[in-house]
C-alpha cells in the first residue's frame, strides 16, 4: 500500500512539473505573439503617422503657395491704387 502511495506522488509530481512547464511555455510563447503584435501595431502607427504628415505637409505647402498668388495679387492692386 506504501508503495501505491509513493508511486501515486512520483506520478503527481510528474505530472504537475509537466503541466508547470506546459503551461511556462504556453505564456512565454503568448508573450512573444502578444511582443510582435505590439510592434507591428507600432509599425503601422508609424507609418499611418508618417503618410498623414506627408499628406499635411503636401497641403501646406499648396496653401502656401496659393498665399504666395494672392500676396503677389494684392501686392499688384495695392500698386496700381
Amino acid at each position: 500500500m506504501e508503495d501505491l502511495f509513493k508511486k501515486n506522488a512520483q506520478m503527481w509530481e510528474q505530472f504537475t512539473s509537466s503541466y508547470m512547464d506546459t503551461m511556462f511555455q504556453t505564456m512565454e510563447k503568448t508573450m512573444e505573439q502578444s511582443q510582435a503584435f505590439q510592434a507591428q501595431v507600432n509599425k503601422a502607427v508609424a507609418q499611418a503617422v508618417s503618410n498623414q504628415m506627408q499628406a499635411t505637409m503636401t497641403a501646406l505647402q499648396a496653401l502656401q503657395k496659393q498665399m504666395e498668388g494672392l500676396s503677389a495679387k494684392l501686392d499688384q492692386y495695392m500698386a496700381q491704387k
